[in-house]
């Protein structure tokens, strides 16, 4: 009931009862963490939707009659982004001047510094 009244405030289109609001679901499960996001958009405004997991380890030992004796579970900065997707601000700028002495520099030897 509450999502229908939702979805029909986010129709923002009085002249066209076709458009639709868009919507995301995502569910991410690993081992005992599950996250869900459901979210419901205007589609007039595109959006992005990212789910990064960088690491994930799930280690398990058993002994020998095959029971699980040791569990260790490692989940790091798992990320999940529901953004508007922004048109561009114009071109890249062009790479920086490097003023001509930087230009022409030579680093040292570094053998010369360990005998001095």
């Amino acid at each position: 009931m509450i999502l229908k009244r939702l979805l029909g405030k986010l129709n923002t289109d009085k002249d066209n009862d076709d458009v639709k609001p868009q919507t995301d679901y995502i569910q991410l499960q690993l081992e005992d963490l599950n996250i869900q996001m459901f979210r419901v958009t205007n589609p007039d405004i595109p959006h992005e939707v990212s789910v990064i997991v960088p690491r994930a380890e799930i280690r398990e030992k058993y002994d020998e009659d095959n029971r699980l004796v040791e569990k260790e579970v490692i989940l790091n900065s798992i990320t999940i982004v529901h953004a508007p997707r922004h048109p561009l601000a114009g071109p890249p700028s062009p790479p920086p001047e490097i003023p001509e002495r930087y230009a022409k520099f030579i680093p040292k030897d570094s053998d010369e510094d360990e005998e001095n």
